[in-house]
Parts: C-alpha cells; sequence; structure tokens
C-alpha cells in the first residue's frame, strides 16, 4: 500500500484484540441509468459512503459531482478500516441540487 493512501473509519488505536481490525476498499466505478431529478432531465450525482459501528455514524466520505449526468462514472477509491463484526457501510445516492 502507498504511504500516501488516506485511511477512512475507525482510529489507528481502536481497543479491538489484534487481528479484528480490516482494511476496506471501496471503488465506486460508476451509475447506470439514474433517475432524472431535475427539470432539465439530467441529475448531478454524486455517492455518499457512510461507515456505521452499531448504529452509529463513524465516519463519511463522497465521490465528486458528475454534472448533468444520468450514467455518471467516477472509478474512485475509498479505504476503510472497518470491525466486520459490528461495521455497516452505507451506498446512497444523491443529487447534488437537490435542496433536503
Amino acid at each position: 500500500m502507498a504511504s500516501s493512501q488516506i485511511i477512512y473509519g475507525l482510529p489507528e488505536d481502536t481497543d479491538y484484540p489484534e487481528g479484528t481490525i480490516k482494511l476496506l476498499r471501496i471503488k465506486v466505478i460508476e451509475g447506470v441509468n439514474l433517475a432524472k431529478k431535475d427539470i432539465f432531465g439530467a441529475s448531478d450525482p454524486y455517492v455518499k459512503i457512510s461507515l456505521l459501528q452499531n448504529n452509529v455514524l463513524m465516519d463519511t466520505k463522497q465521490t465528486t459531482v458528475v454534472k448533468k449526468s444520468l450514467n455518471p462514472k467516477w472509478s474512485e477509491e475509498f479505504t476503510f478500516r472497518v470491525n466486520p463484526v459490528d461495521c455497516v457501510i452505507h451506498l446512497e445516492v444523491f443529487d447534488s441540487n437537490r435542496v433536503t
């Protein structure tokens, strides 16, 4: 692994037994036929990646926004430090122009 790689998720100094914490690499490749979300029939999508541990949000990251596309291509990688026993990853697609 390159030393410049950023690792998100659980802190490095957790109190888990040795060998319990793993690195999970997520590659967001593309979206296909996303829903039209604005009046012009396009979308400005991005993907939000959330790490939860025991239903508590631990970290969140997102891809770049791809302007005016229903078939966006991201090819972005994220590495998270996780405990596979009690961590859950959620991936959600949003439109950056939508007001929530």
